[in-house]
């Protein structure tokens, strides 16, 4: 037997763990100064350092000379392009005889004098330069200058602006925002040609930095609600964020609410719409949609072909998706209550019917409803990740294989493929994706409480999450808005009446202004233009 022939401190082990050799002690990373040096040298040596050069192979240092003085652009490889930098940068530099000012001043003549890119300025921040380089700008460093000249030379390739994958339309515009944020912010402005148009920028993340816009009507949005979206975003204390959907779950008023609280759209005319309503708009790098706040359940109903149709036929369409919300939630439901509880509702040659069809099912009448609900959620999370020429295919495969095979082997009710179908179609039909999967959610509780107490456990499940919805706030406006509470309001809640007969902007943001129009229809008698 081992024995120590030295006394061991307590809680010592006298044999090193070889399977889990300890680990080195953490070593903080020594920070970089606050500012420049005024050597060439000492600030590519900083910046290397900062970079793990030459270890990383993406940071990309050029030194020249101009006009006799040692220089150096600094760039990440596949964040720029090199042409800009050649014909933009070097070329300029190179023809250059000989610098007209002290070289603690040569950042200014060259940014007045010499170099022609637009949006250029002066930083002798190492962080702040740091991260503009990882933002896809170029540094250019000059001996004897403690400040370096941040240049606009972006090159990665992105996705161009295409077709809306999830809200798409029969009728209106096609455009879609993709993962450049500079480009989405264009896309909005295209539809708002208006200087109040605000956005403002926020960096997030501690150790990995991306940017994030806030934009608004400056003329329309309430600057309280302002504030506060911008202190919540400020507020965000975390290394790295990676979308805006996180960012929608950071700010958010109720986390386990299953209600959604804020709007995340993909198309650049709806945003444009949300924010002259008073709404604010977030669009964060990398992500192809714009979080938009604050949100009520009507927005959740609506789309923006509404509104290029005529009222009647969007009157038609949101009727229809409103019908289409309320089967998905309650159809299986109100099966299983009406086969378990309530057959006396049923006219008799259906209930013989449905009676006949179950009497082979080995399982009770709740199971075989969840596992059909289930399966319909694992083909429609398959359509989804399959690619897009197998996904008809699945399809197929899921309605008419499995489907007829299972009444064919008697473990499902031929009627509970119907009921299942409707309320897959009426799935589809809501517009908001979160929604849906909301409504997917409280599904399982409708059937769960009609397998106990019938239409009763309905009832009560509908008033539990009743209550629990009148809670739940969206930046402080009630998502239920204007319906509970009920607030005044455009005819354009729950039905698309006239446009001329929406003059107000929603009331429930607060915003500055109130009216949006005071007589749209001026042309008509009794009316002017100018009213």
């Amino acid at each position: 037997m081992f024995k120590t022939r030295w006394p061991l401190p307590k809680g010592k082990n006298p044999m090193p763990n070889v399977d889990n050799p300890p680990s080195p002690p953490h070593e903080e990373p020594p920070k970089p100064p606050e500012a420049l040096f005024a050597g060439l040298e000492k600030n590519l040596e900083l910046f290397r350092r900062l970079f793990h050069a030459p270890l990383n192979k993406d940071f990309v240092v050029r030194e020249f000379i101009a006009a006799g003085t040692p220089c150096a652009v600094l760039s990440i490889e596949g964040f720029v392009d090199r042409q800009d930098i050649e014909d933009h940068i070097m070329r300029p530099l190179l023809r250059l005889e000989a610098f007209s000012q002290r070289p603690s001043r040569r950042d200014e003549d060259l940014l007045d004098h010499v170099l022609p890119l637009g949006g250029a300025k002066v930083s002798g921040e190492p962080l702040t330069i740091a991260q503009s380089l990882l933002q896809g700008n170029v540094a250019l460093l000059l001996d004897g200058c403690p400040r370096a000249i941040l240049c606009e030379a972006q090159g990665m390739q992105r996705r161009g602006v295409g077709m809306p994958l999830v809200e798409g339309v029969v009728a209106g515009p096609n455009q879609a925002f993709n993962e450049s944020m500079r480009v989405n912010i264009a896309l909005v402005r295209s539809v708002l040609k208006s200087p109040d148009f605000v956005t403002e920028m926020v960096d997030l993340g501690k150790s990995v930095k991306s940017s994030a816009a806030i934009c608004y009507m400056q003329n329309i949005a309430n600057p309280a609600l302002v504030a506060e979206v911008k202190r919540r975003i400020e507020g965000i204390d975390r290394d790295v964020v990676y979308n805006v959907g996180e960012i929608n779950q950071l700010i958010e008023d109720k986390p386990f609410a299953l209600l959604p609280q804020g709007m995340l759209t993909e198309r650049p005319d709806r945003a444009a719409a949300f924010a002259m309503d008073g709404m604010i708009l977030i669009l964060y790098d990398n992500s192809p949609h714009a979080l938009c706040v604050p949100v009520t359940i009507s927005h959740f109903l609506q789309t923006s072909e509404d509104s290029f149709l005529r009222w009647q036929y969007g009157s038609l369409i949101r009727v229809t998706r409103i019908v289409g919300t309320f089967i998905a939630l309650m159809l299986p439901a109100l099966y299983n209550a009406l086969i378990l509880f309530h057959q006396e509702l049923l006219p008799l040659e259906l209930l013989t019917s449905l009676v006949e069809g179950h009497v082979l099912v080995p399982f009770p009448t709740t199971v075989e409803i969840l596992f059909m609900v289930g399966i319909f959620d694992l083909l429609n999370e398959a359509g989804l990740r399959m690619p897009n020429s197998l996904g008809s295919t699945l399809g197929i495969i899921g309605a008419l294989v499995l489907g007829q095979a299972a009444v064919a082997a008697s473990l499902i009710s031929p009627a509970l493929i119907i009921i299942v179908s409707i309320t897959g179609l009426g799935s589809f039909s809501i517009p908001a994706y979160s929604l849906s999967l909301a409504i997917r959610l409280r599904r399982y509780a409708y059937i769960l409480s009609s397998s106990v107490l019938g239409f009763v456990g309905i009832a009560l499940m509908s008033l539990c999450f009743l209550m629990l919805d009148c809670g739940v706030e969206s930046f402080g406006v009630p998502v239920l808005a204007p319906f509970a509470p009920k607030m005044p309001h455009n005819p354009d809640s729950l039905l698309r009446l006239p446009i001329s007969m929406q003059r107000m902007i929603p009331p429930m943001f607060r915003p500055k202004q109130r009216t949006a129009a005071r007589n749209p229809r001026g042309w008509e008698e009794g009316g002017s233009p100018n009213e």
